[in-house]
């Protein structure tokens, strides 16, 4: 338990090395959709920030018939709980269990979301890589030994510059 998680990440980009397309939904192919659900399917939890969150509103689950249950957990980085309350991943919480980590000690948006059954855990700070050392030994505590990180380029390179990462999934399209 005093033992960091393996860390792993996952990025789709375009070929000028963006992560989001103004106009499709997705980057990727569906060969490459059906291969990061296979990979998701290997970790225990997924951790994600609120802004990836709120702008994919993904479920972040696996849909490869008969890996179903094999659907990671979630934790969403939220330092001021901005998290939109419609999202699908907050209504599809079936058999995953699902963690908001914030500095916001907001205490009716804690309520709102409890009582979806998604468990709020409060820090101090949330800013220096030491605390993001302390996030990762906390999600170790809840039972989570093997992480993939799904957001944006800006928390996949917080986590390169803190040598958090073990390995990069990289996905680029053509276009």
């Amino acid at each position: 338990n005093n033992f960091l998680p393996f860390v792993d990440a996952k990025l789709a980009i375009s070929k000028d090395y963006y992560t989001k397309n103004r106009y499709k939904k997705w980057i990727t192919n569906k060969h490459s959709r059906k291969r990061a659900h296979l990979i998701r399917s290997y970790y225990d939890c997924i951790i994600s920030t609120s802004k990836t969150i709120n702008d994919d509103n993904s479920f972040l689950d696996c849909r490869i018939k008969g890996l179903e249950k094999k659907s990671p957990s979630i934790i969403i980085i939220d330092r001021k709980l901005n998290i939109k309350k419609n999202l699908k991943i907050l209504k599809k919480v079936k058999n995953r269990r699902l963690f908001i980590f914030t500095e916001n000690p907001n205490k009716s948006k804690k309520k709102y979301f409890e009582t979806r059954g998604i468990k709020i855990i409060l820090f101090k700070k949330m800013k220096t890589l030491n605390d993001f050392k302390n996030i990762l030994l906390s999600a170790r505590k809840l039972g989570f030994s093997r992480i993939l990180i799904e957001s944006g380029l800006t928390f996949v390179n917080f986590l390169l510059k803190g040598k958090f990462l073990e390995n990069l999934y990289i996905f680029k399209t053509n276009h």
